[in-house]
């Protein structure tokens, strides 16, 4: 650092623009309204909202505007700095300063929200144009352009946002194919029958599955691509969007002295192991309250919550970490959600039934006679605040399981 030089100082320092960063900042605007606050993001785009880019905007239902979550005037005040398109490297914890493009910030407290990037494949060919990865707007807009003279696609990794964007393209005439390389689809958080079952629903949408095979390399042949998979099959289509989840961008923390492992470590006040300095979203690996263990959770209202924590705890607020993270997405006419924990169990309760022809239904998982977690197709928000409230609550549901079955009953009345 240039000997006491700053070129700019400011009261909250946010780095990332993702739903975690413009929650935080919303949260700090709202409750000191004249504090100075300044936002570092790699995005060339004020924050907007991702989801859709799997979805509506991606099939053309929704408008480029209507992604972002404030106009651009929002922005125009004179005790908020936004600075886009400018990644920040590293920051001097002990100054509480940082360097960007040679002007140095010097701020109290800051937020590192910086999301994650897609995890490449590094395949052969994968560089090549209309080999797509999706995580950013402009990762969107250039899909979107390609599709528009394409009749045919291939999906590397068959998890939520390789269905989403697979769905999407079924629903815009493209014929889609997903390769997973695991035995059934969602393995992370259903079991081999609900993979089965919601597979089928998929297929009988129009989705392709190919199981048990991964990419081995990408071939230019003409306007087509070629998947080569590891099993021989080769699978032409016009494009290849790559999805096996995302890596967390740590490296600002790694270089800053911020411990790191899966993520950013921070504690239940989501502050990292420098004081002042916070961690939210998907960079965030947070003791969950209740699996009582450490992960990342890739999920939008808990960045949503974390940013909004992150921010009252930089206005020293000192509130708790406690929230149970659910993940939702909208794939053809399912509306899906699930929290908790649905991997451990000792037995399920099925509230509903499992029908192909307009599914609904809550798999309701059981573990030491508690509810600790549910995956719910179409099911109304009651219910599954009910079912959030029991987990919280560590409420016993032993001999219970014909009440839960019955959709007559109200769950709230096992609270």
């Amino acid at each position: 650092m240039k000997k006491n030089i700053v070129d700019f100082e400011t009261e909250y320092l946010i780095i990332g623009s993702g739903i975690a960063g413009y929650n935080a900042l919303k949260e700090i605007i709202n409750s000191k309204p004249n504090s100075k606050v300044t936002m570092i993001t790699a995005d060339k785009y004020y924050p907007y909202d991702r989801p859709p880019l799997s979805k509506d905007y991606l099939k053309g239902k929704m408008q480029m505007e209507e992604l972002f979550f404030e106009p651009e005037e929002f922005y125009k005040r004179e005790n908020l700095k936004i600075i886009l398109n400018i990644p920040v490297n590293k920051i001097n914890t002990k100054d509480k300063v940082i360097e960007i493009n040679g002007d140095y910030i010097k701020f109290k407290k800051a937020l590192i929200a910086t999301g994650g990037r897609p995890r490449k494949l590094n395949l052969p060919g994968e560089n090549m144009d209309k080999v797509f990865y999706l995580r950013t707007l402009g990762d969107c807009n250039n899909i979107k352009d390609a599709i528009k003279n394409a009749s045919t696609a291939t999906i590397i990794g068959g998890g939520f946002i390789g269905v989403e964007v697979a769905s999407s393209l079924i629903t815009l005439g493209v014929k889609t194919t997903i390769i997973e390389a695991l035995p059934y689809i969602w393995s992370s958080f259903v079991d081999e029958k609900i993979s089965r079952f919601m597979q089928q629903y998929l297929e009988n949408n129009g989705i392709t599955f190919i199981l048990n095979d991964s990419g081995k390399e990408i071939i230019n042949k003409g306007n087509k691509r070629v998947l080569v998979t590891n099993s021989g099959k080769n699978i032409e289509s016009d494009i290849i969007l790559i999805a096996v989840g995302i890596v967390p961008n740590t490296e600002i923390a790694q270089q800053s002295g911020i411990e790191v492992s899966n993520g950013i470590l921070v504690n239940e006040y989501l502050e990292t192991n420098q004081k002042d300095i916070y961690a939210a979203g998907d960079v965030a690996n947070i003791l969950d309250p209740v699996s009582k263990k450490r992960k990342r959770i890739e999920h939008w209202n808990n960045a949503e919550y974390t940013g909004k924590l992150a921010a009252k705890n930089m206005m020293d607020e000192n509130q708790k970490y406690n929230f149970i993270s659910s993940v939702w997405s909208d794939i053809f006419d399912l509306h899906i959600e699930s929290a908790g924990e649905t991997r451990e169990y000792d037995e399920y309760i099925i509230r509903g039934k499992l029908e192909l022809q307009k599914p609904s239904f809550s798999i309701i998982y059981v573990k030491g006679g508690l509810i600790k977690g549910y995956l719910a197709i179409n099911r109304k928000s009651v219910e599954l605040l009910a079912l959030n409230k029991l987990i919280l609550n560590n409420v016993d549901v032993s001999k219970k399981q014909k009440e839960i079955e019955d959709l007559t009953f109200n769950l709230n009345k096992l609270l």
